[in-house]
């Protein structure tokens, strides 16, 4: 009887113990140890990107320091105790380049105590790729200018006009609307060009004149320059060669008075 009860004793504790460690192997999250993940492996100049360093499970008697180069330059935070085995570092590149990353773990606790062995610097090998990537950025803010709206004469000779008008808009316009006009005698249409961005061009000869009324609509970029060239050929020999021209779609109606040959 006493035998008996002595097997039943050690059956029942067997049980106990393999049920402990079956729970034990489900609560464990075991990982790759030495690896490095990142939130992002391509960002802009100003991202913030998240690097990771997994030196083992449970290893957090020791510090890890983790550390970003560039051209063999390395730079990086100071040594953090890991969280079971984990340390993050917070990279802002603010240059362009292929960024490598290095990772090292330092034993601090006893060896009857610790059972994780210091490493020396390992390195990843995936890099982080750091564009000049101006969309991340916020244009309204990084330019600042003052709307303007000037004019001036090119070419006055005998028959030949040439004319070219500048504008900048302080702020980003969804119907901007520039017109004018050119004084009477113009043979033909005028060969109009637009560059810095992309806008409608309209002439009209007003009534049975011999003038010509122009007018360009389309959007403009915030502190990007537009220039409009105007050419044309001319029997008019006075000095007076434009009207007054404008230029409306934002905050500020800007104009330009008429303009003369000299």
């Amino acid at each position: 009887m006493f035998s008996l009860l002595c097997f039943a004793l050690y059956f029942s504790s067997c049980q106990k113990d393999e049920s402990a460690a079956t729970d034990d192997s489900h609560q464990l999250s075991f990982r790759d140890p030495q690896s490095f993940t990142y939130s992002a492996n391509s960002v802009g100049v100003g991202d913030t990107v998240e690097i990771t360093f997994d030196a083992g499970n449970g290893a957090d008697c020791g510090l890890v320091m983790i550390q970003v180069g560039l051209d063999g330059e390395w730079v990086g935070g100071r040594p953090v105790v890991p969280d079971s085995g984990l340390a993050t570092l917070l990279f802002v590149p603010d240059a362009p380049g292929q960024y490598a990353v290095r990772a090292k773990y330092t034993r601090t606790g006893k060896p009857s105590s610790c059972d994780f062995e210091s490493t020396k610097w390992l390195v990843s090998p995936d890099s982080i790729l750091v564009a000049q990537d101006t969309t991340t950025q916020d244009t309204t803010a990084a330019d600042s200018c003052e709307s303007s709206f000037t004019g001036e004469v090119i070419t006055c000779d005998s028959t030949t006009r040439e004319v070219k008008y500048t504008f900048v808009s302080s702020e980003d316009l969804n119907h901007l609307k520039i017109k004018g006009g050119l004084t009477n005698g113009v043979q033909g249409d005028p060969v109009v060009t637009v560059t810095g961005a992309d806008l409608d061009v309209e002439i009209k000869i007003p009534g049975h004149s011999t003038n010509r009324l122009i007018t360009l609509t389309g959007d403009a970029v915030a502190c990007d320059t537009i220039t409009i060239t105007i050419m044309w050929t001319s029997t008019n020999t006075g000095q007076v060669i434009t009207g007054d021209w404008s230029a409306s779609g934002g905050d500020d109606d800007l104009e330009v008075a008429e303009l003369e040959c000299q």
